[in-house]
C-alpha cells in the first residue's frame, strides 16, 4: 500500500527513492501513452470514417475492411483511391490493381462496375472485388457479361473468377464496420489500433525496465516491473483507440471532430506564413502524410491530424488515468498525490505527441526513413518526460510551500 511520507524525518531518502521510482514509472506510461496516441490518431486518418455516415457508407468501410485484412495477411497495400480519380483502382495490392464494390445484391454489385452508356467493363485490368456471400452469383454475372463481349480484351467467359476477387467480409458485415457499437466494427477498430497498444506497451516496458534497474532493482523485480507497465499502457492504448474510433462513427463525434478541425485550422494557417513554420509545418505534414506535401496539402494533413489528436489525447488521459482514480478512492495515494499524477500524465500526453511530431519532422529532415523513425522515438521520448518531470516539479513546490 502506498502511502504519505514524512520527509522530515527518518528513512526519508528511503521513501524518496520510492516515490521517484513511482514517478519515473507514471512518466514513462505517460510518455509511452503520449506517442501512442499520435499514433492511433494517425492510423484513425488512414481509415476512411467521415465517409461511413453516408448512405453508401458501407462501401467505404468494406475498402478499409479489406485493406486491413491483407496487409494482415502480409501483403502490400496501397491505397490510392482516396483521390477519386474516375475508374481509378481503389487499392493496389501485390501490384494488382483492385476495384471494391459492394451493393445489396450480386446484380447491383457487377452492374455497378459497367458504364451506363456503352454497358462495358469500366475497370479494364483490374480485379473487381465483391462481397464474400455474392461471390458465386457475381461469378456468374461476369460470366455473361464477358459472353456478351461486354469486358474489353476478354472472351473467355472461365476468366470471369479470374476477375472477380472475393471480399474478406460480407455485405452486412460491411454494413456493421460502418455503425458504432457491433462486433465488427470493434473488431475492426482494435485492429487499426493494435499497432499502437503493442508500440505503446514496449515502449513503457522499455523505459519501466531502464527506470527499475537505475533504482537498484533486482532484474526480474525489473522485468516484473516493465510487464506491468507494458501491459498498463498497452491496455490503455488499446481502449482509449477503440473508443475515438467508436465515437467517430456517431454525430456527438463527428461534431468533435467537427468543432477541432475550426478551432485548428486557423492556427496552422497562421503558423504556415512564417518562414521557421512553414518549413517546420511541411515536414512534419510529410511524415504523417507518408509523402512529401507542401502548401494547402500540408496545412490539411495536419489540420486532420491535430483534429483526430484532440480526441485521441483526452481519451489517453482518461484511460490512463483509471488506475490513480481507483487508488484514491480505496485510500492508497491521497488527493495531493493524485493531483500531481494526473498533471503529470496530462503533460506527458501532450509531450509525448509534441516531441514525437517534433522529433520525426527533425529526424526526417536529415535521414528520411529512420532518421523519422528515430527522431520520432527520441522527440517522443524526451518530450513526454521532460513535460511530466517539468510539472512534477513545479506541484512538488506547491506542496511543500503547504507544508
Amino acid at each position: 500500500m502506498e502511502k504519505n511520507f514524512n520527509l522530515n524525518g527518518k528513512g526519508a531518502n528511503s521513501n524518496s527513492t520510492v516515490n521517484n521510482f513511482r514517478n519515473s514509472g507514471n512518466n514513462s506510461r505517460a510518455t509511452a501513452n503520449g506517442m501512442a496516441s499520435t499514433h492511433s490518431a494517425t492510423k484513425i486518418e488512414d481509415t476512411q470514417w467521415v465517409k461511413y455516415q453516408h448512405k453508401t457508407g458501407h462501401g467505404f468501410a468494406a475498402e478499409d475492411v479489406n485493406a486491413q485484412i491483407d496487409r494482415w495477411h502480409g501483403r502490400k497495400v496501397e491505397c490510392v483511391g482516396k483521390n477519386n480519380a474516375p475508374n481509378g483502382a481503389d487499392r493496389i495490392v501485390n501490384g494488382q490493381q483492385i476495384q471494391t464494390k459492394y451493393c445489396q445484391s450480386a446484380n447491383n454489385t457487377v452492374r455497378s462496375a459497367f458504364d451506363s452508356q456503352s454497358g462495358m467493363y469500366r475497370y479494364d485490368g483490374m480485379k473487381l472485388e465483391v462481397p464474400k456471400d455474392q461471390y458465386d452469383e457475381c461469378v456468374r454475372l461476369m460470366r455473361e457479361a464477358i459472353s456478351q463481349g461486354k469486358v474489353a480484351g476478354v472472351t473467355d467467359p472461365d476468366m470471369a473468377s479470374k476477375i472477380v476477387v472475393k471480399g474478406h467480409v460480407t455485405y452486412a458485415q460491411a454494413q456493421k464496420v460502418a455503425k458504432a457499437g457491433n462486433w465488427e466494427s470493434i473488431k475492426f477498430d482494435m485492429r487499426t489500433q493494435a499497432i499502437s497498444c503493442a508500440g505503446a506497451g514496449a515502449i513503457a516496458g522499455a523505459i519501466g525496465f531502464f527506470n527499475a534497474k537505475r533504482q537498484g532493482k533486482s532484474t526480474t523485480e525489473a522485468l516484473k516491473e516493465a510487464a506491468k507497465s507494458g501491459a498498463v499502457s498497452s491496455a490503455s492504448a488499446l481502449g482509449s483507440g477503440v473508443l475515438v474510433q467508436q465515437a467517430l462513427r456517431t454525430t456527438a463525434g463527428r461534431n468533435a471532430a467537427a468543432a477541432a478541425t475550426k478551432a485548428v485550422k486557423p492556427v496552422i494557417e497562421t503558423a504556415m506564413k512564417t518562414q521557421v513554420g512553414r518549413e517546420v509545418l511541411t515536414k512534419t505534414a510529410s511524415v504523417v502524410a507518408g509523402k512529401q506535401v507542401v502548401g494547402q496539402a500540408a496545412v490539411n494533413v495536419l489540420t486532420k491530424a491535430t483534429r483526430t489528436n484532440a480526441l485521441t489525447g483526452p481519451a489517453m488521459f482518461v484511460a490512463t488515468s483509471i488506475p490513480d482514480t481507483v487508488k484514491l478512492c480505496q485510500g492508497k495515494i491521497s488527493g495531493a498525490d493524485y493531483a500531481e499524477n494526473m498533471v503529470s500524465n496530462a503533460a506527458g500526453i501532450g509531450g509525448g505527441w509534441a516531441g514525437a511530431s517534433a522529433g520525426a519532422a527533425f529526424g526526417t529532415a536529415i535521414c528520411p526513413g529512420i532518421g523519422t523513425i528515430i527522431g520520432g522515438l527520441v522527440g517522443g521520448i524526451g518530450g513526454g518526460i521532460g513535460a511530466s518531470s517539468a510539472c512534477r516539479k513545479v506541484t512538488s513546490l506547491f506542496r511543500r510551500k503547504r507544508k
